[in-house]
This record gives C-alpha cells, structure tokens and sequence, in this order.
C-alpha cells in the first residue's frame, strides 16, 4: 500500500511539472514590527530563509504547468493579471498570489523569501517541495503532496512534531538521529534546548529535519 501511495504521489507531482517561466513577480518591505511570515500557495515550490537583514524580500516565478498528455491551460490575461498580494495581521506577514478567482490553476509557483532570522515561518501549500532554512522562530509547515525540509540551529527549537500521512519523518541533532515511528503514517516527536516549535504535517512525502 506505501509503494502504491508513492507511486500515485510521484505521478501526480510528475504530471504538474513546472514548465517555462511566465513571469517574474517580486515584492520587499521593512520589516518594521512585523515578526512573522506566512506563504499560502497551490502548487509549486517554497523556500523560506532567515538572514540578518531587517527587511523581507520575496521573489516567485510564475511557470508553466504540464498537465500530463493535456498540456498547461493559461490565458495571457490570466498572467498578467497575477501579482503578489502581501496582508499584514497579528503581527504576520501573509503573501500569496492574486486573483485567487478559480481553484485550478494552469500555472506554478516558485517562492523564495529572506526574512529576519528572528521570525517565525508558516507555509501552506498543496502540492510540491517547503523548505525552511535559518530562522530561529516557530516553523509550521503544512502540505498535501511533497516533501518538507526545515534546517536551523538546534539550540533555538524546543518541540519538535512531524506527521507524514504516508512517507518518513527524520531528525538530526548534534545528539544523534532520530527517525519517526509507524508503518504507514508515521509521527516524529522530540524535545529540543530552545524555546521554538517546528510543526510539520505532510499527507504524503517526507519530512526532514536536521538542527546543527
């Protein structure tokens, strides 16, 4: 049942491939007061990193989707009409793509954005790969379909919880390596040094942890 799970995974990230770039859409802003970020998108990639600058940078590349023997389905209009919608709220940051007028897409997202070291990194996405690199704040990452890699330091995170619906969950500290428990679904579950959380949930694909 696991292989047969991955196989169709594998065939459905397969059949949205990113294609050609579209378009390039990118959006910067101080940091002021805000603390944290969050990304919400449907399909593609994102890549979160933590830096030692005061201001947030984001930068998403709209491609192509390849629907399998169907091809992409886009109108010239549908794209140029796509930009980066940025709203501020309880001291959080939350960008994703707008209009957000049909549910399926003909296109895919390729994020990738620096903030502060110091803020805390939430993705939600439904098919593709979540990185989270550098940030000393809490990391939730949730996913339908795709693999979860979240890397930082481990004297900055205290809980750590990862669930895989159908995959692996592991995690590597200066203290050794440790590999979530189950035979389907699998659950990941530590206490580290610091006060910070990482909460990832995948419903198939893997999540990685490795805290230096």
């Amino acid at each position: 049942m696991r292989r047969l799970a991955f196989f169709l995974a594998t065939l459905l990230i397969a059949a949205v491939a990113a294609g050609e770039t579209l378009r390039t859409l990118e959006h910067t802003q101080p940091a002021g007061a805000l603390s944290g970020i969050i990304v919400t998108a449907g399909v593609g990639d994102v890549e979160i990193v933590g830096d030692n600058g005061t201001e947030i940078r984001a930068r998403v590349e709209i491609k192509t989707k390849h629907m399998g023997f169907f091809g992409s389905r886009h109108s010239d209009a549908d794209i140029v009409s796509l930009a980066i919608d940025p709203s501020a709220s309880g001291g959080k940051l939350t960008l994703r793509i707008k209009p957000e007028s049909h549910e399926d897409r003909s296109f895919v997202e390729k994020w990738r954005v620096y903030v502060p070291a110091t803020f805390t990194a939430e993705v939600k996405l439904g098919v593709g790969d979540v990185t989270v690199l550098d940030v000393t704040g809490d990391v939730e990452a949730e996913l339908g379909v795709g693999d979860v890699k979240v890397e930082g330091l481990h004297a900055s995170f205290g809980n750590v919880r990862a669930t895989c619906g159908v995959g692996d969950a592991s995690l590597r500290t200066p203290a050794g390596r440790e590999e979530g428990k189950g035979f389907i679904a699998h659950n990941l579950s530590a206490k580290g040094p610091g006060k910070a959380e990482i909460r990832a949930e995948v419903g198939v694909g893997d999540v990685t942890i490795r805290l230096r």
